[in-house]
């Protein structure tokens, strides 16, 4: 079978489409590791897409599911300025956290959140798919450094829960992609 797309499906419903040339001539990868070290620990989620020389919008973040086709006209690749600022997902934020939780016991979400050269000033959590979201203000955030945070919740029901989060920044723009965590609470 002939193919020139690659299609990425992430499990918070993410789906990106490229070109298989483009990620073949890039050496694109899929990392579940960063200098030894579980990816959830630096960046959040269990996998990412990793493309050298590419804005952070094209790296896909959990992916569940690749399909590879042949279509009629491949995806085209944005025109973009390699200069550090053509993110789509500004402002940045990750989140990892155990994936079983007891019932009755908390748990522990962290991460980190930056947006390149404008400070976080909050971070925000949801448990209904972003309907609401509580917000935590942070204090004396910089746009130089990353702001390190850390959650915890302690669930009152047995359940799969998807905890998601953002960060916003001191314009007030919110991160337009939220990480997601998924995780199930047992009795």
């Amino acid at each position: 079978m002939r193919c020139n797309t690659a299609t990425f499906k992430a499990t918070d419903g993410t789906v990106l489409s490229l070109p298989l040339q483009e990620l073949i001539k890039r050496n694109a990868v899929i990392a579940r590791r960063v200098n030894g070290e579980p990816l959830a620990h630096s960046v959040g989620g269990t996998n990412q897409l990793w493309i050298p020389g590419m804005p952070a919008k094209y790296f896909v973040r959990d992916i569940a599911e690749i399909s590879f086709t042949e279509e009629k006209q491949p995806p085209r690749i944005e025109e973009f300025e390699d200069d550090g600022r053509d993110y789509t997902n500004r402002p940045n934020i990750s989140v990892a956290a155990d994936y079983v939780c007891k019932l009755g016991s908390s748990i522990e979400f962290s991460g980190y959140a930056s947006d390149f050269d404008r400070a976080i000033v909050a971070i925000q959590f949801s448990l209904d798919e972003g309907v609401h979201w509580t917000e935590f203000k942070t204090e004396h955030a910089v746009s130089e450094k990353w702001v390190y945070w850390s959650f915890e919740f302690c669930p009152k029901e047995e359940g799969r829960y998807c905890m998601k989060v953002r960060s916003v920044n001191d314009l007030g723009k919110p991160s337009p992609h939220p990480a997601s965590h998924f995780f199930d609470v047992i009795g």
